[in-house]
């Protein structure tokens, strides 16, 4: 315990920090005083020799924004938890274009006068999926509520048990149906419903049947489901939530999926559906809703539509993600591009990066054959072949080499698995390859 009697006092260490904001060095100091003491008496700590370092450390995040690049060397594509969906470049570039001046958002330049947001985006999805409406709000969520509140308040929505899904972030259908205000008529069983399970719950409160793609896991077994053709012969207005939103037949383009696309449903005739804009659409997080015309123009004239609209860096985005779309440039929309590449381009990319990893120190690396993941509550039974870079440490565990990667400059997010540290270059782009290298030289030993 001699350690905390030499502990200096606030007002004398910020005598050794006076080029930063003193307020902000007396919030670090004491932050890092409060977890040194602690460590102390835990007797996880018996000096001091680090104390200006640490404090240094955290006035400096605390000076840098909390909000930052990381490089994704998980695998998972679409990951949640580190921003979904990359953006294009050209796309950033056009939210920077309109983020820093005035843009026509609402204003109809050719009649001078006000015009819609929304007609930015309204005839690109038209073209692109052969919907006759189209809305969009600021997630698949709202996307949810809106249509169910709009269409089904005070009414009764059938939907199949196993259909009732719960998303990241505690988002369960059953939750927001009530909040809605539409009365859930569960039928079926989890792993099994049938059309006859539909037809028998049919009453004359019954407004809209419902259909929840399984976007974030799927079953298989003893299992049946009903397709949407068949909700469809039942006369009723069929509203089906697409989830991940897929624009494309991206088995088309060799992906092996049964995940179902805009195209498709408009094509079979559903008469609603909406989906993620920031998940296999591949743009900035929007809610989709699109259909029939008749449904799609309730739906705008909704009060909480202005509630959930999308702003204009949203839009911009949005919009240029779908003009590549109309241009065929599937290449430069990062998620498909991660998602399409062969595994030998990626073997090469890891080769690349090995080579200049060969002159490290204190380092193991082997090159690793592994699995890649699709993410975000997406294409859950895909599994994507990959090459990883293994890495041991001489003196670190692979716990303390994660932690160490995690908390470099940018931030690198690998995994671990069979007492290695894995660097997956499914998700590592080539931009990203000079910072692994200099974070790693950092902890040659």
């Amino acid at each position: 315990m001699d350690a905390l009697r030499h502990i200096p006092q606030v007002s004398k260490l910020l005598q050794d920090f006076k080029d930063y904001p003193q307020e902000l060095a007396k919030r670090a100091i004491r932050e890092v005083l409060e977890q040194v003491r602690k460590e102390i008496r835990e007797g996880r700590r018996k000096s001091l020799e680090d104390l200006k370092d640490l404090i240094e450390r955290r006035i400096k995040e605390l000076f840098s924004t909390s909000l930052r690049r990381v490089i994704n060397a998980t695998g998972v594509v679409i990951n949640t938890n580190l921003g979904r969906s990359p953006l294009a470049r050209e796309v950033a570039d056009f939210i920077r274009e309109i983020a820093i001046g005035y843009s026509n958002l609402e204003y109809d330049l050719e009649k001078g006068g006000r015009g819609s947001r929304l007609s930015h985006v309204e005839g690109l999805l038209k073209d692109l999926t052969g919907a006759e409406g189209v809305h969009v709000v600021n997630n698949n969520a709202g996307a949810v509520y809106l249509v169910l509140n709009t269409l089904a308040f005070g009414k009764e929505v059938v939907v199949s048990r196993g259909e009732l899904v719960e998303i990241g972030g505690s988002f369960r259908i059953p939750d927001i149906m009530r909040a809605s205000g539409a009365r859930l008529v569960e039928v079926g069983t989890t792993n099994r419903t049938r059309l006859s399970d539909y037809e028998r719950a049919i009453s004359s409160e019954t407004v809209l049947l419902m259909k929840v793609h399984r976007s974030n896991f799927y079953m298989e077994g003893f299992v049946e489901e009903v397709q949407p053709e068949d909700l469809l012969r039942l006369g009723l207005p069929l509203y089906y939530d697409m989830g991940s939103g897929s624009l494309l037949n991206l088995r088309e383009l060799g992906i092996r999926t049964q995940e179902p696309s805009f195209v498709e449903g408009i094509k079979r005739g559903i008469h609603i559906l909406s989906g993620s804009g920031d998940k296999l659409l591949g743009g900035p997080q929007a809610g989709i809703i699109l259909g029939k015309r008749e449904f799609i123009e309730k739906i705008k004239k909704n009060p909480m539509s202005r509630a959930l609209r999308i702003d204009k860096l949203t839009l911009a985005g949005l919009e240029m993600t779908l003009r590549l779309y109309i241009r065929g440039d599937y290449e430069k929309i990062p998620t498909l591009r991660m998602l399409l590449q062969k595994p030998e381009e990626i073997k090469r990319r890891a080769l690349r990066l090995s080579r200049k990893l060969r002159s490290l120190e204190g380092f193991e690396i082997r090159l690793v054959r592994e699995v890649s993941r699709c993410g975000g509550g997406a294409l859950p039974e895909l599994s994507l072949e990959t090459y990883c870079l293994g890495l041991r440490h001489k003196g670190l565990s692979p716990v303390e080499l994660e932690k160490k990667l995690r908390n470099s400059d940018p931030s690198i997010i690998a995994r671990i698995k069979d007492d290695m540290v894995l660097l997956d270059m499914r998700t590592v782009e080539d931009r990203d390859l000079t910072d692994i290298l200099k974070a790693l030289k950092l902890l040659e030993v």
